[in-house]
């Protein structure tokens, strides 16, 4: 009897992961693999951008940085001080990196931003 219910609870266990492993891959293919993500870096991204920087054949970025993640992964880079990008050669990364320019841009500091301030009209 013991073998008997052993066998049954196996099975629903069963059906349980597989219910869920199919339920994994629907929202992995749910995810639009186009779509760039940007974010700034953290600690835990500091292998990705070093490997980054040697696949581009580039020095290291420091400071604060802002990634650009495609499908998951990190391929390209810009360093909010200096303004460099490193990115993957061997994956499209054009729109990324202007991606990353434009990103930039809108968090550059406000002392930055004042340079690009446009004059306004003042009304009576």
């Amino acid at each position: 009897m013991n073998t008997t219910i052993n066998a049954e609870a196996a099975a629903a266990r069963v059906v349980e992961m597989r219910r869920a492993a199919e339920q994994r891959r629907l929202v992995v293919r749910e995810r639009d693999p186009g779509s760039v993500e940007l974010r700034a870096a953290q600690p835990r991204d500091g292998d990705a951008l070093r490997r980054l920087a040697a696949l581009d054949d580039a020095p290291e970025l420091e400071g604060r940085v802002l990634v650009a993640m495609l499908g998951g992964e990190p391929v390209a880079a810009l360093s909010l001080d200096d303004g460099r990008v490193v990115a993957n050669p061997f994956v499209a990364t054009a729109e990324a990196a202007a991606l990353l320019r434009l990103r930039a841009g809108q968090v550059a500091p406000a002392r930055a931003r004042r340079r690009l301030r446009i004059p306004r009209l003042r009304l009576a």
